[in-house]
């Protein structure tokens, strides 16, 4: 119960678009998390497409709950995923608690999102417009929205090369 009331409290909004985030204007907060973010990517070279899903999905870190979709943290991990990663029983404890560690565990957060960009590349043969469309999607990344995902995050990256992180 104590994990659902923190849960709650930390619901923000919904969902964050790319049009909503300037990357010309970022604060020292959202500098810092870029740095570390592109830290955490570089072993495996998906810095960039961390950091652009990380502003796609929730402004770098400002919306960290979407009730709706189920999805948590700075890279809006979906909660049945992880708990299929993570060999879990999809319990309502266990949803909570891997919610949680989402939110407020960057390490883990980070592992997730790169575990998940890790298999769509292994699948998609390093497609990189496949790879983001199925991290939206799933198998169903030929869907419209998908796609439409895809190019967002593409334009996303385009930009960050621009600046300096």
């Amino acid at each position: 119960m104590r994990l659902k009331i923190i849960l709650i409290s930390l619901i923000f909004i919904s969902n964050v678009f790319a049009s909503d985030f300037d990357i010309n204007n970022l604060t020292p907060q959202e500098l810092n998390t870029l740095k570390e973010i592109k830290e955490h990517g570089k072993k495996n070279g998906l810095s960039y497409s961390l950091m652009a899903i990380a502003i796609k999905e929730s402004g770098l870190g400002k919306y960290l709950v979407n009730v709706d979709t189920k999805d948590y943290g700075l890279y809006q991990a979906n909660i049945k995923t992880v708990i299929s990663r993570e060999n879990a029983k999809d319990t309502s404890m266990n949803r909570n608690i891997l919610a949680m560690k989402l939110i407020s565990d960057f390490q883990f957060a980070t592992k997730n999102a790169i575990d998940e960009l890790t298999f769509w590349k292994k699948v998609h043969n390093n497609n990189w417009a496949k790879v983001w469309s199925s991290y939206n999607g799933g198998w169903k990344y030929n869907s419209e929205a998908a796609k439409k995902y895809s190019e967002d995050i593409a334009s996303i990256i385009r930009e960050l090369k621009k600046v300096e992180v």
